[in-house]
């Protein structure tokens, strides 16, 4: 069979994910000649990097005009409306979709060895008061009767470039099938959902509103908007994609992590680190950045360091000089050799990792770590802290750089939860709340690019004491700053400072460069109960008679107290008294 596929692509962070890259591969051995059309920025490297790898046979650029549609019309008149009707097949899909989660070959010889079908696709809408039945249009295939026909013909090359996608539904999508159908066609779909039943469904677009019955019909594909639209069922959409199908799963993590925010929790339910397909290969630069403030911990750390089977480079900084002869002291007892750099007692272990800009941006991967210890809190704090973060980040990094070397797309890896994180609350709603405008602040001075507003945010996903592994590449903006002692706080460190911004950046930092992370898992295993517990403490049954003006903006934060809280509650008062009178 001659085919012909013509594939629009789409990303608005003019990137390429790696779903498409599958989607191709699997798709391009079924097709005489695959157009690629893309209707965002593409990088002439890319387009190379698909014709040596015989993806595709066609390239055409153009302005995301008239959608879709718009792009099918113009990859038609590249090929020629004549020279059409020399394919026994035309198929149009875009990359909307990920799979084929199933083998599509079973699928075109059923359709073009029955008769009874002029096209077809992946499933269809019902009759409505708004539409006529037809083909959802992310997947049609015609036959050669329908190709050459008047009708078809006609109706392409009168595609506009409408500017409202609502447009594009009401005249193209809609009447592709009505036009056909009105031309003497017939047509049938992957999953008829005409007279599927709709229970429990809030409109009958089971492509968009119910993931479950695509799988169940083995349709090939599920839309991207699809998963982020289900949320609260898409962990068990994802384990049937996994148990079902040799469908990568891990695919569809990448790209809803960096199209959306990589936080959601659908998303980091797969987001534990996993063995790599191999060892890590030598050949790359490694870089440890350990700050030693504590010296007698230092021991701890070079112990943990001496099991690493790759090469790498120390670097250590410390606050005051008076230590630098203890720490040589103690490196020459390890026979180990290090960079070490007397940084100041400003900025704790983050502003002397970003004082290394110089020397660490030569090299492939970085670990950052330092000796921790808790003043502010109990003892067990900081040890039990330490130890845990050590287990997880120090002790598991060959793997860690295993998968950093495998996955072009990932780019840092942090910690899991330190256990007393969990036993007690610390980290809260509110207080996450008065970290963000700080937040924004560095994000607007880091130009970063993707849009974000974590005043909007409950929560941050970070790594605890900014214990991590990265590609210098996906922390540059932070290096790029270039901040100085006068731009962090003196000791003792202030509430929701430049530093506490810093550390629940990372993950965001590194998403807005197209990076993903992933996660190291705790080995102490705690019950969720745990967590279910710290959750749903309501403290105190009576209300609180202190406030702690500290979290609320210090002298400031008092005075808006005293004025305004009288002031909202005479306010509620009034209109209260004003309803029941009214009443």
């Amino acid at each position: 069979m001659k085919r012909l596929l013509l594939y629009v692509h789409f990303n608005k962070f003019n990137d390429i994910s790696s779903h498409v890259e599958y989607q191709l591969t699997h798709m391009r051995p079924l097709f005489s000649r695959l157009v690629f059309i893309s209707n965002s920025d593409f990088s002439l490297e890319k387009e190379e990097e698909l014709r040596q790898k015989g993806l595709i046979t066609d390239f055409i650029q153009r302005e995301n005009s008239g959608f879709d549609f718009a792009a099918w019309r113009d990859g038609m008149s590249f090929v020629g409306f004549e020279t059409l009707k020399e394919y026994d097949s035309i198929t149009l899909m875009n990359d909307t979709c990920f799979g084929p989660l199933w083998d599509m070959k079973p699928v075109y010889d059923r359709f073009e060895e029955d008769y009874s079908v002029d096209f077809w696709g992946m499933t269809n809408f019902r009759s409505n008061k708004q539409f006529k039945e037809h083909i959802q249009s992310y997947y049609l295939s015609f036959s050669n009767p329908v190709i050459c026909s008047t009708a078809f013909q006609d109706f392409w090359m009168k595609v506009q470039n409408v500017t409202d996608v609502q447009d594009v539904i009401d005249n193209y999508e809609t009447q592709v099938t009505t036009n056909l159908l009105d031309a003497g066609f017939r047509y049938k779909t992957v999953f008829d959902t005409v007279e599927a039943d709709t229970t429990g469904m809030l409109h009958p677009d089971f492509s968009y509103y119910n993931p479950t019955a695509i799988l169940k019909n083995k349709v090939p594909f599920i839309k991207v908007k699809t998963i982020d639209a289900n949320q609260h069922i898409t962990p068990y959409i994802l384990d049937e994609i996994e148990q079902t199908t040799d469908y990568p799963v891990e695919l569809i993590v990448s790209h809803m992590s960096k199209i959306n925010y990589p936080d959601f929790k659908y998303l980091l339910g797969r987001k534990y680190l996993k063995e790599a397909s191999q060892s890590f290969q030598s050949g790359q630069r490694v870089a440890v950045h350990l700050h030693v403030f504590y010296v007698d911990l230092l021991p701890e750390f070079l112990d943990s360091f001496a099991n690493f089977p790759f090469e790498y480079d120390l670097f250590i900084t410390t606050d005051i000089e008076g230590k630098r002869l203890e720490i040589e002291k103690v490196l020459e007892t390890f026979d180990r050799s290090a960079q070490i750099f007397v940084t100041g007692n400003i900025g704790r272990d983050v502003l002397p990792m970003l004082k290394l800009k110089e020397q660490l941006e030569t090299y492939d991967y970085i670990g950052h770590f330092h000796t921790k210890k808790s003043k502010e809190a109990d003892f067990w704090a900081g040890e039990s802290w330490r130890k845990e973060l050590i287990a997880m980040l120090v002790k598991p990094a060959n793997t860690i750089l295993a998968n950093l070397q495998e996955k072009a797309d990932l780019g840092l890896v942090i910690a899991d939860i330190p256990t007393f994180f969990r036993y007690n609350k610390i980290v809260d709603a509110y207080n996450e709340h008065q970290i963000a405008p700080a937040m924004n602040d560095l994000w607007k001075k880091m130009g970063c690019q993707k849009s974000i507003d974590f005043g909007y945010m409950h929560t941050f996903v970070m790594s605890y004491g900014t214990y991590v592994w990265f590609k210098y590449e996906a922390l540059q903006p932070l290096f790029d700053l270039n901040l100085t002692d006068s731009d962090v706080p003196a000791e003792p460190l202030p509430q929701n400072s430049i530093l506490h911004a810093i550390e629940r950046l990372l993950i965001y930092i590194a998403w807005d460069k197209n990076f993903d992370f992933r996660i190291s898992k705790n080995p102490v295993e705690l019950t969720p109960f745990v967590d279910n517990k710290l959750l749903n403490e309501r403290g105190d049954a009576l209300p609180h008679t202190y406030v702690n003006f500290d979290h609320l903006g210090g002298i400031k934060g008092a005075l808006k107290y005293i004025l305004i809280g009288p002031a909202r509650a005479v306010k509620y008062i009034i209109r209260r008294l004003y309803l029941k009178i009214k009443k």
